[in-house]
């Protein structure tokens, strides 16, 4: 146990210093030594760059032992080299220390996501071990959804640890995203607006997110928006902001937005956030030398590529399940069409609750016309999902007025344009309209939205009435720091101590502690066109078999063109 744990621990540390290396070498390419970036900032542009790193590899390699210690230690090369010894980056990396040790026991986990064993390992799995392959969304659904997160976890298949660090690419989510809020909160923006959404995300996520294994491919890119607007926030300040100053916030927020994109196509409506805001602070001129500026648009391009790509090699459908952007005619190893319109409805009957565990509507089509699946949505998913997130954000929401109460008094100074933080609310009031009447699910990209929603009206208001510089201000903001972390350990520690008491019969045990759990899935081998493929046995998920899994190999077409396979339906 003590050598597993070394080993978990050590890899771990390995992997988040050589991320840190690719985002300090990859946003020094962008931006240089730009301001507003600090570590963990640059730790989301190393994950993003890993990811790219990966889209092209992956077309004529798989992603085994070798390619992935040679992409670790160039990436520690780079840290090393490259990282600033200034006083800010050794701030910047106390904070990233810190959450490191605070966050670790959230990083114990021996039950993971609900679709991990299903197809997120097999996804990853799959990079790891394989080149490219075509229409493997013809293996089953899972494989039909492609999301940057299999891309890079494949990364991190090492020696030593195999699979089980796959889910470390959500723990670096958590470090780099709470050691962000830290350090804007930490940071003097001279703006008040901005330092208490970072203390009202800060608190609630560490509070609400407390459980990794529910990340799966859901939270990541939902966490990315809510910090892109964070940091378009840094916009709304009332002192001058220079051209560069301005270039370089709209591009970062930017970029964290395309980032997110890769991760579920659906975060794309949440560009109209930071559009709304460019065009109420910049001029026509302006906008379009940044939409147009070399380095975003060829990145971003590529980036909005790669997706459509793997979309398509998987599925036959540039977007998928959206039917007019499938080529199912042309595309001998596309997903059938009568399949993508049924898995289409099945989509959107589950995101407005009209099927879920155990029931399901009979006429799908008609539940879906119109608003008539408001009813049973707001009685079938808005109690209790989304009304128990909605009363945790009120319930933080009043801590913080009742903490900060005798401290209100109204400022004749404000630190940041009202005008422009309304303005970005009416966008975030489009954008949640586009999700609820398209697919209300909180998974589907509603946590975030949802949350800002509640939380500005509230960060406008603690901004106009406070004033976060005192000293006796900072006192408070630290203690809620300290309690939302205490939760977070209680909560986890708790589960940890669950997990740790289940008997090794049972399923999701922590027999093999620190690494979590994976069931015993029995397969057998078969040889097809000179590659062994292999079948699954007993009915359950793939989990860690070899790939490329199978679990009925009878209907599908296996062919070998060029060294390049491609799965069809019979």
């Amino acid at each position: 146990m003590f050598l597993n744990f070394s080993i978990f621990v050590i890899f771990s540390i390995l992997i988040i210093t050589s991320t840190l290396g690719y985002g300090i070498f990859f946003s020094n390419k962008i931006f240089g030594n730009s301001k507003y970036l600090s570590l963990p900032l640059r730790g989301f542009f190393g994950i993003f760059f890993l990811y790219l790193i990966s889209s092209f590899t992956h077309l004529i390699l798989p992603h085994n032992y070798m390619h992935n210690s040679i992409i670790i230690i160039i990436g520690l090369f780079f840290f090393f080299k490259l990282v600033n010894k200034t006083r800010n980056h050794k701030k910047d990396l106390k904070h990233i220390i810190f959450f490191f040790v605070c966050l670790f026991t959230g990083f114990l986990i021996s039950k993971t996501n609900e679709d991990f064993s299903y197809y997120h390992l097999p996804n990853s799995l799959q990079f790891a071990m394989n080149k490219l392959e075509f229409g493997l969304g013809n293996l089953n659904h899972g494989f039909k959804h492609f999301s940057s997160l299999f891309l890079i976890n494949s990364l991190f298949f090492l020696p030593l640890v195999k699979f089980y660090l796959f889910n470390i690419t959500n723990f670096m989510l958590q470090i780099f995203f709470f050691s962000t809020l830290t350090l804007i909160l930490h940071n003097n923006y001279k703006n008040n607006f901005i330092i208490i959404l970072a203390l009202v995300s800060l608190v609630t996520y560490l509070t609400k997110f407390y459980r990794l294994s529910e990340y799966g491919a859901d939270y990541f890119g939902q966490f990315l928006v809510l910090l892109s607007f964070i940091i378009i926030s840094l916009s709304f300040s009332v002192s001058k902001k220079t051209a560069i100053d301005k270039k370089e916030i709209f591009l970062i927020a930017m970029y964290l937005m395309i980032f997110a994109i890769t991760t579920k196509f659906l975060y794309a409506i949440y560009l109209l956030i930071p559009m709304f805001v460019i065009f109420n602070q910049y001029n026509l001129r302006e906008i379009i030398d940044l939409i147009f500026e070399k380095k975003f648009f060829t990145i971003s391009i590529v980036t909005i590529f790669t997706i459509i790509f793997f979309n398509y090699t998987a599925t036959g459908c540039l977007i998928y399940p959206v039917i007019i952007s499938c080529f199912t005619e042309s595309t001998d190893w596309s997903v059938p069409k009568d399949a993508i319109n049924q898995l289409n409805l099945h989509y959107k009957a589950w995101s407005k609750a009209g099927i879920g565990a155990g029931y399901g509507v009979e006429d799908t089509k008609n539940y879906l016309s119109g608003l008539s699946w408001i009813d049973n949505w707001i009685k079938t998913y808005f109690f209790n999902k989304v009304s128990d997130y909605i009363l945790v954000i009120f319930f933080i929401s009043l801590i913080l007025l009742f903490v900060f109460k005798k401290n209100l008094k109204k400022n004749n100074k404000t630190n940041f344009k009202v005008n422009i933080s309304l303005i970005s609310y009416i966008s975030i009031f489009i954008v949640f309209s586009l999700w609820f009447f398209n697919f209300p699910s909180l998974r589907y990209a509603g946590y975030s939205i949802f949350f800002l929603l509640l939380v500005v009206p509230l960060c406008i208001y603690l901004g106009k009435n406070l004033r976060p510089n005192k000293i006796i201000i900072k006192k408070k903001i630290k203690i809620l720091i300290i309690l939302a972390l205490i939760i977070f350990n209680f909560k986890n520690i708790q589960r940890l101590n669950n997990e740790l008491n289940l008997k090794n019969y049972e399923h999701h045990n922590f027999l093999n502690f620190p690494f979590y759990w994976v069931d015993h899935v029995e397969y057998k081998s078969i040889l097809i066109n000179g590659k062994y493929f292999y079948e699954v046995t007993n009915n359950k998920s793939c989990w860690n078999v070899p790939p490329t899994c199978l679990r009925d190999r009878n209907y599908l077409d296996i062919q070998n063109k060029n060294g390049y396979f491609f799965y069809k339906k019979k």
